[in-house]
């Protein structure tokens, strides 16, 4: 967050107390050192999620719209508390949720366990990516309905964050073959004929994945919500399948998604094409020059190396060598 959009922790605190005029007690602390704009919210015995937009003008009403939407369909999410889009108290929109009981599944339960809850969690994965959004790319914040994104084409989104020139700042950093190869799957998907993009949670591996009492207890953080082909979180969890938790779950992950929605035939090639696509459009965002990143960076590696496994059809996480 901008330094001169941050916020005191006495106006939270205000803003929470106006939320529950009847609570005793009330302490508001940042989430994590990565999440600046999520914050811990203790009113008297219960947690709450207070959560500001980005930038000003963006408005979170869009998200608490899409959560109450979510959960009026089934799926386990955060409930929202309240939201608005010009408080008197802060200079951002806020959305305030409910808290999602246990860990993530990152560290928390038995393999076991671990099967059973992402298996639930793709039942409820099934169920986001049925909402239709107008457009592809980033959700557009804006407190209008019907949900839109910032992209009018698909062709759009499968080239966004990537080099205008092939294989521009990519080069040097995969073998030949494998900038051939992500080459012509570029080329063949901005050719595909679509224009109906669905919402995806953006961001959903095991760490967003929550589970309480050996139990799955929903999902967390649809910051990264967009409109994408429908396949893009099956993709998602398949690219970072054991990079955090060292077991493999997609199946698992899969097998419930399929009970909610049928899948086409080649439904295991479409969705390693999704996930290898929106991992070269990262990395490409890292090393282009928004970000200009060092492709010697532990993340960079990693996602060459896990892009590399996905394009020689081998377990994402799987350890190359060298």
């Amino acid at each position: 967050m901008s330094k001169l959009l941050a916020v005191s922790n006495r106006d939270l605190v205000r803003l929470i107390r106006r939320t529950f005029p009847r609570a005793s007690s009330v302490s508001v602390e940042a989430a994590s050192e990565r999440l600046v704009v999520v914050y811990r919210a203790q009113v008297d015995d219960a947690v709450f999620y207070l959560r500001l937009a980005e930038e000003p003008g963006q408005d979170l009403t869009t998200d608490a719209e899409i959560l109450q939407r979510l959960s009026t369909l089934g799926v386990t999410v955060p409930a929202v508390v309240a939201a608005e889009a010009a408080p008197s108290e802060l200079p951002l929109s806020y959305m305030i949720m409910t808290e999602i009981p246990g860990n993530s599944l990152a560290h928390a339960g038995s393999d076991n366990e671990a099967r059973r809850a992402v298996r639930s969690a793709g039942q409820d994965t099934a169920m986001i990516n049925s909402l239709k959004v107008a457009g592809f790319g980033w959700i557009q914040r804006n407190g209008t309905h019907p949900i839109a994104a910032e992209l009018d084409s698909y062709s759009d989104f499968v080239t966004s964050y990537l080099p205008e020139n092939w294989p521009g700042w990519l080069s040097g950093v995969f073998e030949l073959h494998h900038l051939d190869a992500l080459e012509s799957l570029v080329d063949a998907e901005r050719s595909r004929n679509t224009d109906i993009a669905h919402l995806v949670h953006g961001d959903l591996a095991v760490a967003h994945i929550y589970i309480r009492d050996g139990a799955y207890s929903g999902i967390i953080d649809f910051g990264e919500m967009r409109g994408a082909e429908r396949y893009f979180d099956l993709g998602h969890f398949l690219l970072h399948d054991g990079e955090t938790r060292p077991t493999e779950l997609f199946d698992s992950f899969l097998a419930g998604y399929a009970e909610v929605d049928a899948l086409p035939d080649d439904y295991r090639e479409t969705i390693r094409v999704s996930a290898i696509l929106l991992g070269v459009r990262q990395l490409s965002l890292w090393l282009g020059p928004r970000r200009n990143g060092s492709p010697r960076s532990r993340l960079a590696r990693l996602r060459v190396a896990q892009l590399a496994n996905l394009l020689e059809r081998k377990p994402a996480a799987q350890r190359r060598i060298t």
